[in-house]
């Protein structure tokens, strides 16, 4: 019989021992936030839970226990648009140390965080330093779509690939198809249709507020969005992440 992974399935003694041995507790963090007309607002939460959960259950010699996923995220710049529920930067960072310290009092070696979400990248950096010096965990960190960006620009080159655009419809596509509404799904609309210049950019059009680029609240055209670009990707992405957490952890 296989090992559970999943630390809202084990008893208390069962938890208790998988913490300690395992190489890696997983946080998954996603948000609850617009996606444009035709994606769900749990959209990041739901490729949270389901990604890692794959990444788990697909660990090969790596121990691992993941953790229920955050579902609440730094969302302040979509809050112009309905259903959109955030944590301010600040409660957002002392939530991960509080499950940090959680962790670390269970016994667990290493913290993998593994994100979902454009808007929790800052807060998430800001508490892993923190959780290091003040908590004595190690925090690993992984942004999922980071180790796929080369494999959806693949499919369709040069067409913008992020917030509610087709990479992301193709995702909740093959998790969760009711949830979609196909028949709302369009290009989205940009307020300017700018290439990024050969330099540092100094300020993003959409800095404080998503809307004041992106009207429609998506990016590019999610009517591009296919079942099979997600099959094909997540266990190649799946496969590279425990290949970087490997080749990482002999520097500890």
């Amino acid at each position: 019989m296989s090992r559970k992974v999943l630390l809202w399935d084990m008893t208390r003694e069962e938890a208790e021992k998988a913490i300690k041995e395992a190489d890696f507790i997983v946080l998954p963090t996603g948000s609850i936030e617009q996606h444009s007309l035709h994606l769900p607002v749990s959209t990041d939460s739901i490729r949270a839970e389901e990604l890692t959960k794959y990444l788990v259950l697909h660990s090969g010699d790596l121990k691992m226990v993941m953790l229920p996923t955050l579902y609440y995220g730094q969302s302040l710049h979509h809050m112009h648009f309905g259903g959109t529920i955030s944590l301010r930067e600040g409660t957002y960072i002392q939530v991960l140390k509080d499950i940090a310290w959680s962790v670390k009092q269970q016994g667990g070696k290493r913290l993998l965080i593994i994100n979902y979400h454009g808007g929790n990248i800052y807060p998430i950096q800001v508490a892993r330093l923190q959780i290091e010096r003040e908590i004595g965990l190690k925090v690993y960190f992984v942004g999922w779509t980071n180790f796929a960006s080369d494999l959806v620009k693949g499919w369709f080159p040069g067409v913008p690939y992020g917030h509610s655009s087709y990479y992301e419809t193709s995702v909740i596509l093959y998790f969760r198809p009711d949830l979609v509404v196909k028949e709302k799904m369009q290009k989205q609309v940009h307020r300017y249709e700018r290439e990024l210049p050969n330099r540092p950019l100094t300020r993003a059009t959409s800095a404080a507020y998503f809307e004041a680029q992106y009207p429609t609240g998506g990016i590019g055209d999610p009517t591009l969005a296919k079942v099979e670009l997600a099959a094909e990707i997540i266990p190649i992405v799946t496969e590279r992440i425990i290949k970087a957490l490997k080749e990482d952890m002999k520097y500890e």
